[in-house]
C-alpha cells in the first residue's frame, strides 16, 4: 500500500471522528445555554486541541512505521558500500519502500556481476600482457640478441622492429659455413603469439626459411627462399637488377659499402607489393646512404611510422639491413 493511501486511511477517520465530536460538544453546549458564547468557544478550542492531538499521534505512528524500513534500507546501503553484494535487502513496508528495496536488490546483483566480470577481464588482460611480454623477450632472443652476438667484420647489421597487438616472431640466425662465406638464415613463425615464437625458438619449426650467402672471395651475394632481398649498389646508386639466376641477387660483383635488406611478411602486407618497399628504401638511400647504416635505418623507421599513422598495423614489422664493410 502506498504511503499517501495509508495517510489518507489513517487521517480520514480521525478527521471525521473529530468533526463529529466537536459537533456533539457544540450541540450540547448550545442546548444547555444558547447565549454564553465563551463556553462554546472553549468547547471549540478543546475539540480543535483534541483533533490536533489525535492527528499528531496518528502521524507519529505512521512515521514510526515508515522510518523502520527506511533505516533497514540505510543499513543495507551501507553494507553495499562495504562490498557485501550478496546480502538480500528486506522489502517490508509501504509500496514505495518495497519498490526501492527491489531496486537496491537488483543493483546489488548487477554490481556483483559487473565486479566479477571486471575481475575476470583483469585476469585475462594480465595473462595476455604476461604472454605479450614473454613474446617480446623471445623475439629479442631470436633477433636482436643474435645480431649483438654476431662476430663478423664483413657486414654491419641493424634492424627495425615494430610490434603489433598479436606479435609473430622471426628467427635470425648466422650458421657457420666453410671458408669465409657469411651465411644468414631468416625464418618466420607459422603461428602468431607466444606459442608460435616458442616453437620457432625450440624446434626451428616455422615457415620456409630464406637463406643468404655472402661470399667475400667471389664477391657474390646469393639468396634462396620466399623473401626477395634487396641489394643496393653504392657505386651505381640504385638497386641491383635480378641476374636471372634465382640464387644470385646480381650478375655483377658486390663491393664494400653496398647495402642489402631482409624483411618479414608484415612489412610486405603493409606496403602491399615488393616494389613499394624498394621505392621506400630507394627514397632514403639516395639521400642518406653516405651517412651510414644508422642514419639510413632511422630515416626508414620514420617513413614507416608516418605510413602507420594512415594505415593500421595488423602484423609485426621487421626490417633487417646489412652494409658490407670488407671483402
Amino acid at each position: 500500500m502506498k504511503i499517501r493511501t495509508r495517510l489518507l486511511l489513517f487521517l480520514l477517520p480521525t478527521l471525521i471522528g473529530s468533526v463529529i465530536l466537536t459537533s456533539l460538544l457544540l450541540s450540547y453546549g448550545w442546548y444547555q445555554d444558547p447565549h454564553p458564547t465563551t463556553d462554546r468557544l472553549i468547547l471549540i478550542l478543546l475539540g480543535a486541541a483534541f483533533t490536533l492531538l489525535v492527528m499528531i499521534l496518528t502521524l507519529f505512528m505512521i512515521a514510526n512505521k515508515i522510518s523502520r524500513p527506511i533505516q533497514k534500507l540505510n543499513n543495507s546501503a551501507l553494507a553495499l558500500a562495504a562490498g557485501q553484494y550478496g546480502a538480500v535487502i528486506p522489502s517490508d513496508g509501504p509500496k514505495e519502500i518495497e519498490e526501492l528495496s527491489n531496486t537496491l536488490n537488483i543493483m546489488s546483483e548487477c554490481l556483483h556481476e559487473n565486479i566479477n566480470r571486471l575481475k575476470e577481464n583483469a585476469l585475462l588482460r594480465e595473462r595476455s600482457y604476461g604472454e605479450y611480454e614473454c613474446a617480446m623477450m623471445l623475439q629479442h632472443l631470436m633477433l636482436q640478441k643474435n645480431i649483438d652476438e654476431c662476430r663478423t667484420e664483413t657486414v654491419a647489421i641493424k634492424n627495425i622492429t615494430l610490434f603489433s597487438d598479436n606479435p609473430r616472431g622471426i628467427l635470425l640466425d648466422f650458421p657457420k659455413n666453410k671458408g669465409e662465406q657469411f651465411a644468414i638464415l631468416l625464418t618466420e613463425a607459422e603461428e602468431a603469439g607466444f606459442e608460435g615464437m616458442y616453437q620457432l625458438l625450440q624446434s626451428k619449426k616455422g615457415k620456409p626459411p630464406t637463406t643468404m650467402i655472402l661470399d667475400p672471395g667471389a664477391k657474390t651475394l646469393s639468396s634462396q627462399g620466399p623473401i626477395h632481398p634487396f641489394l643496393f649498389s653504392m657505386k651505381k646508386r640504385n638497386f641491383a637488377p635480378p641476374s636471372g639466376n634465382r640464387f644470385s641477387l646480381t650478375s655483377e660483383p658486390i663491393e664494400p659499402g653496398d647495402f642489402f635488406f631482409l624483411y618479414n611478411e608484415g612489412l610486405l602486407h603493409l606496403y602491399k607489393h615488393v616494389y613499394e618497399i624498394e621505392n621506400l628504401l630507394s627514397k632514403v638511400l639516395n639521400v642518406f646512404a653516405q651517412d651510414g647504416l644508422d642514419t639510413v635505418m632511422k630515416m626508414v623507421q620514420k617513413e614507416i611510422s608516418f605510413l602507420l599513422k594512415k594505415k593500421p598495423m595488423k602484423e609485426d614489422i621487421h626490417l633487417i639491413s646489412f652494409q658490407i664493410l670488407d671483402l
